[in-house]
């Protein structure tokens, strides 16, 4: 198989090769089980992340051209031009830049070598013949139509009083900051609450109420990690769900993915906090507040920032410093990592990046949780 992949948008009835700048921020996932794969993709002005996945490695890439082949026991990518980070099938990351290549095969790191003059000729005359051909795609209607780009209804949990959670699609952030940043890519997309999980909601389903701040749409508090598995558990046995779906905790790298939101600063909104936008300390309401009263993030989610901590499902330990794919974090640990600040603590506590961390059976009237919805 050979072909060309041109980034396509909601929202413009261009042509891909008619495109010169992007209009808005895209996340493409590509999986590659055995042939050739040839793509161009432009150096595009807002943030975007592009996953090639082959069975034996991955390669993200922007602003490059190159050509990627596969079977089931090898991997090979080429560049043309541009940048690719080609990480192997043993999580190890290799820079190949402009007529370089790099070769996996099953168990083996990747091998970096030049590029012929022969072999960059041919993707070059790959990636020309199918521009051309790719011309009269009408690649707006297909983006919109590919299970995992075109967003999908809200998820609607009926035995927790119709909880809302809404969907992420496929796509990575940078995580971490200096010498220790890294990529993070998330091939599966996932459903995320769209508000924390209030006191109403824990009750209908748990039938007991362990807040300290009592009031229905206030978000439930002083539950411990184990209590917010419990409560995922029991929407499993509840709900009609599909085969190979199942309620639970987000992991780090999906609440941090949800919480940005496409974006790249502090907070979902900028650089700065202010008691406007979200409930912290100095905001000096000195207790949690109904789930929804803050405005959105950019996906929609309410309350990332503030208002209770969020209870993950990772272990806390120190992050890897090369690129990662679907992490879930340590396998074994003493603290739960917790996200996103809350009503008690400083602005600083909230920002997109910050992580806390609590045992297991800690209960707290600053903490709480929202549920996942994830392929297991």
């Amino acid at each position: 198989m050979t072909a060309l992949y041109q980034k396509s948008f909601s929202g413009t009835n261009q042509k891909a090769s008619e495109l010169t700048k992007e209009v808005s921020p895209s996340r493409t996932a590509l999986k590659l089980e055995e042939g050739d794969l040839v793509v161009e993709v432009r150096k595009l002005n807002k943030e975007s992340s592009f996953l090639i996945s082959t069975p034996i490695a991955h390669a993200g890439i922007r602003g490059t051209q190159f050509k990627v082949k596969a079977s089931a026991d090898s991997a090979e990518l080429s560049v043309l031009e541009g940048r690719v980070d080609f990480l192997d099938a043993e999580q190890t990351a290799t820079a190949v830049e402009t007529a370089k290549k790099a070769g996996a095969v099953e168990g083996t790191p990747a091998k970096l070598e030049d590029m012929s003059a022969s072999e960059q000729a041919e993707v070059e005359q790959a990636v020309e013949q199918t521009k051309q051909a790719s011309a009269a795609i009408d690649l707006n209607r297909l983006a919109n139509t590919v299970d995992g780009y075109a967003p999908k209804p809200n998820y609607i949990v009926k035995s927790a009083l119709g909880m809302e959670l809404i969907w992420c699609p496929p796509g990575g952030y940078v995580r971490g900051g200096g010498g220790e940043a890294h990529q993070v890519i998330l091939t599966k997309g996932f459903y995320l609450g769209k508000y924390e999980v209030t006191q109403e909601q824990y009750e209908k389903v748990m039938g007991k109420n362990p807040s300290q701040f009592i009031g229905d749409k206030l978000p439930v508090e002083q539950v411990s990690w184990n209590d917010a598995v419990e409560f995922c558990d029991e929407l499993n046995k509840k709900e009609r769900i599909p085969r190979g779906w199942e309620f639970a905790l987000p992991t780090e790298a999906q609440w941090e993915y949800a919480c940005r939101a496409g974006t790249t600063t502090p907070y979902s909104w900028g650089d700065n906090i202010t008691p406007q936008l979200a409930n912290y300390n100095e905001s000096g309401i000195n207790k949690t507040v109904e789930v929804g009263s803050y405005k959105a993030n950019p996906w929609g989610f309410f309350d990332m920032y503030g208002n209770v901590w969020e209870w993950t499902a990772d272990w806390h330990g120190t992050y890897p410093r090369s690129s990662v794919i679907d992490p879930r974090g340590p396998n074994e640990g003493s603290d739960r990592v917790i996200r996103g600040g809350s009503w008690s603590y400083a602005g600083a506590f909230l920002r997109s990046a910050y992580r806390g961390d609590r045992t297991p059976s800690n209960r707290n009237y600053d903490i709480g949780f929202r549920v996942g919805f994830q392929q297991q």
